[in-house]
């Protein structure tokens, strides 16, 4: 038995796909919170998935989610702190409860998703706790992975969420920090086959892999981009990080709803790229282009928010970046 948090999150959905697909017995451990992710539970039913709805913040729901299986893959992250769900607790506490109970159950395997940017002295606290939560991972005494990728999109993914909030509500784009900021956004079906075929590969134990898409794209030519797609006005304005990053605070606090706060701008005005090469040496990738999803977003004139299924071939996700 493989046990799958954060399954209901673009990533973790395609992971479980890739096991059943494999013929693996699979677990899910998931809040199953938001709408969307609450409608992939029936589906997981009919297809074998066992669902286990609770908080990986509990150790006792943690210890009964564990028991019997061999290896753990923990997808589950907030990159933005909820009335239910704060940063800290869901990717440092969860990973913590995940370690400790699985040793307890005699675990073997343990993959854990993080991101690029995740470094001891992090820009933000979102990087921190991933930072942190690798430690766990690290001291942990499993035969483990650490992926690292950089922003994470699907059609439904939280970063497409963000973007359209960002650029679906003003007559014109405000741009925090330069604009210049580089990401290579990876589609979440190419990070979910990373993690796939690393789970009985020896080779990738105590690894930490970076996972990149085949485009750099800096924040600027996102949003414009995004608001392209979205048939919204591309002309923008420019605020300094300074005073951009405590106003996305502000406004995330009058409006709880809002996938933005600053703790979100800071990883969105942060770089995130990395070196392709060790990762297409070790897992050979679809490597789907962002530019898809933009195209299927406009072809189809909805928002990000509005999908409830991948459209090919983008199907991929809290780094989804993805939810537990």
């Amino acid at each position: 038995m493989i046990l799958v948090t954060g399954a209901t999150g673009a990533v973790g959905n395609k992971v479980v796909d890739a096991l059943l697909a494999q013929n693996h017995p699979v677990r899910i451990l998931t809040r199953g919170q938001s709408d969307w992710a609450e409608s992939e539970l029936p589906r997981f039913r009919r297809v074998g998935v066992e669902v286990m709805v609770g908080d990986m913040r509990s150790r006792k729901t943690v210890d009964k989610a564990v028991n019997g299986c061999k290896a753990i893959i923990n997808c589950a992250g907030v990159m933005r702190s909820t009335a239910d769900a704060d940063i800290e607790s869901v990717i440092i506490d969860g990973a913590a409860n995940l370690t400790e109970a699985g040793k307890d159950a005699g675990v073997q395997r343990f993959i854990q998703l993080s991101c690029l940017g995740s470094t001891e002295h992090a820009v933000s606290l979102y990087f921190g706790c991933q930072w942190d939560a690798e430690q766990i991972v690290r001291e942990s005494g499993f035969h483990w992975t650490i992926f690292r990728p950089s922003l994470i999109f699907d059609q439904h993914s939280f970063l497409m969420r963000v973007l359209e909030y960002w650029v679906g509500r003003a007559p014109l784009i405000v741009v925090v920090g330069s604009g210049l900021n580089r990401f290579q956004p990876i589609a979440a079906a190419d990070v979910a086959t990373c993690i796939v075929q690393s789970l009985y590969d020896r080779e990738s134990s105590g690894k930490v892999f970076e996972l990149v898409g085949p485009d750099t794209i800096d924040l600027q030519t996102m949003l414009t981009k995004m608001a392209e797609s979205l048939q919204r006005p591309v002309r923008s304005i420019r605020i300094p990080s300074f005073l951009g990053v405590p106003a996305a605070g502000m406004m995330g606090q009058l409006n709880p709803k809002s996938p933005i706060d600053s703790h979100v701008m800071r990883v969105m005005t942060s770089e995130m790229i990395a070196e392709s090469e060790p990762m297409l040496e070790k897992f050979p990738l679809k490597r789907i282009s962002m530019k898809s999803c933009f195209k299927s977003i406009a072809k189809l004139g909805i928002m990000p928010s509005d999908v409830k299924s991948s459209v090919k071939p983008d199907d991929d996700d809290d780094n989804d970046e993805d939810e537990e």
